[in-house]
């Protein structure tokens, strides 16, 4: 496990006995906000699962470069694993990778090497066991939980009935906080006003998906496994959302709450994979989602 900044509130706070404790330990230049309990915390940066063709320092610092190998053109995937590849296509193309193949990547000796290194770095992911374990956790706990929590304190501290202007003061002179950490808890205030306790659900759902992918490409998973499973996963995710565009909203807000910043690089990302000719987005958010393989 690298390193994480917890943002859970707890304490004192004036007479309602609320009292921010903050923990900051480095993170090649992240800041993970999740806490887990009842378990030994998993890793979670973003870094997932990197592509070692990326630059000397990758999307999310995976460090060494180095061309992978020439792959013949993919085939056409079917509509389920298209929707499957799109749930994390932003990662995908960040990291250099193909959102035309399930995975990003082909199942090769030297992936499955590159990916069993990965999600032991950033996900403390070893075996089947402690994969099936990080997946639990993203799908019944992942950030979302922690998020909610803090604002529902946050609410019952009184944050509500200060002005928008006012919060950071309110932060600053009632929790021990710095003024970038308080300005954080305002801009996650404001995202659960907005769109209430399921602001930051797509984040973790996607996430989900996107390690089912890594453990394909790692073989703690088989290929029909990783399917089968990521069509489970989507079954899930399809009723809550009615959109790419509302899904992907979910995971940026996401993005912004665990990363403390902006998700404009992302939102750029998005963007540009839905004006180009193979744009991974074209499939409906709504077909029939079915076992095809």
């Amino acid at each position: 496990m690298k390193s994480k900044k917890s943002r859970k509130l707890t304490g004192v706070f004036l007479c309602l006995v609320l009292l921010a404790a903050l923990s900051l330990q480095g993170c090649k230049g992240k800041e993970d906000k999740k806490e887990v309990s009842g378990q030994e915390e998993k890793q979670d940066d973003e870094a997932l699962g990197q592509d070692t063709s990326l630059d000397e320092e990758g999307e999310d610092g995976s460090g060494e470069g180095g061309a992978l190998p020439e792959e013949e053109p993919p085939a056409e995937q079917p509509d389920t694993v298209r929707w499957f590849n799109a749930s994390y296509a932003i990662l995908t193309e960040l990291n250099g990778w193909d959102y035309n193949i399930f995975a990003g990547l082909p199942a090769n000796d030297m992936v499955k090497e590159m990916e069993i290194q990965s999600l032991e770095q950033w996900w403390s992911v070893t075996d089947r066991q402690s994969a099936d374990e990080t997946l639990d956790w993203a799908l019944n706990v992942g950030h979302r939980t922690e998020f909610v929590e803090n604002m529902q304190q946050l609410a019952e501290a009184g944050m509500g009935d200060v002005a928008p202007e006012g919060r950071k003061d309110f932060m600053l002179a009632n929790f021990q906080v710095t003024e970038e950490e308080a300005q954080s808890y305002v801009n996650d205030y404001a995202m659960y006003e907005q769109y209430g306790a399921g602001a930051i659900d797509g984040w973790d759902y996607c996430r989900a998906m996107n390690l089912v992918s890594f453990y394909y490409l790692a073989q703690y998973y088989t290929e029909e496994e990783a399917l089968d499973k990521s069509l489970e996963i989507a079954k899930m995710i399809q009723p809550l959302f009615t959109s790419w565009d509302e899904l992907v909203d979910s995971y940026l807000r996401g993005y912004e709450y665990w990363a403390d910043e902006s998700s404009q690089e992302r939102r750029s990302v998005y963007e540009d994979l839905k004006s180009r000719e193979d744009n991974p987005y074209q499939v409906d958010y709504n077909t029939a989602l079915e076992k095809s393989w």
